[in-house]
């Protein structure tokens, strides 16, 4: 399954540009299986979900959350529409909470601003070795030599706030799943890849495509040319 960990909207993160409909009709053009909408301190209600999943019959839509835990380092936590996790501000009640529930919680971006990771970044599940807004080797390094020391599963995401995010940076999972706490095991126990596309893109990208009209044509060269964009 095509799995994409890590996207922001227009609508609940200010630094995104993706309409939703959009974000739903790319991630479906690009044969994604699971999307997971991951905006900065919101997070989606059921209610909102319902009538996001109204508009695909071929893509999972997950919940989830990104939370600034402290100055250059962020969590993600999947899998959860409860707003509890808007108003957890330290560490340890993130990942208690996240782990109570059953989430999946991964270290966002790391060593994109700083050089080393506060110690409660071990706590994750997973972490983020590349991103379109992570781009450097040094810090894909640093990253994967962290996820082996402290034994978080290595994964690959977008990070996506534009449209032109998407379809560079990936995993999949070796078997399908159905919950968020059955994909945490299949990453925890490696049954993953991880996948990106090698088109010497510069990155992080100069713009962020809001609607499909906006991707330009090198952008488009992202989408299988058996699923044109609609």
């Amino acid at each position: 399954m095509k799995v994409e960990l890590h996207c922001h909207t227009k609508l609940h993160s200010a630094c995104s540009r993706i309409s939703l409909p959009d974000m739903v009709a790319m991630a479906e053009a690009c044969g994604y299986d699971v999307l997971y909408l991951t905006d900065h301190g919101k997070i989606w209600s059921e209610r909102e979900l319902a009538g996001v999943r109204e508009w695909t019959t071929t893509l999972t839509i997950l919940p989830g959350i990104e939370i600034q835990v402290s100055q250059g380092t962020d969590i993600l936590v999947l899998g959860t529409a409860d707003p509890v996790y808007e108003r957890l501000i330290s560490p340890s009640d993130i990942f208690a909470q996240a782990c109570a529930d059953g989430c999946l919680t991964v270290v966002a971006h790391p060593f994109r601003w700083v050089d080393e990771l506060p110690d409660y970044c071990r706590l994750a599940d997973a972490i983020e070795v590349r991103t379109c807004n992570h781009p450097r080797e040094d810090a894909a390094d640093k990253a994967r030599a962290y996820a082996e020391k402290h034994s978080l599963a290595p994964v690959y995401s977008s990070d996506a706030h534009g449209l032109n995010f998407m379809n560079r940076f990936w995993l999949e999972t070796a078997d399908p799943f159905e919950t968020t706490g059955e994909l945490r095991h299949a990453l925890l126990q490696g049954r993953y890849t991880n996948c990106s596309r090698n088109d010497n893109v510069e990155l992080p990208p100069t713009y962020k495509a809001g609607v499909l009209d906006e991707l330009a044509p090198a952008d488009r060269v992202l989408l299988p040319e058996e699923q044109p964009i609609p």
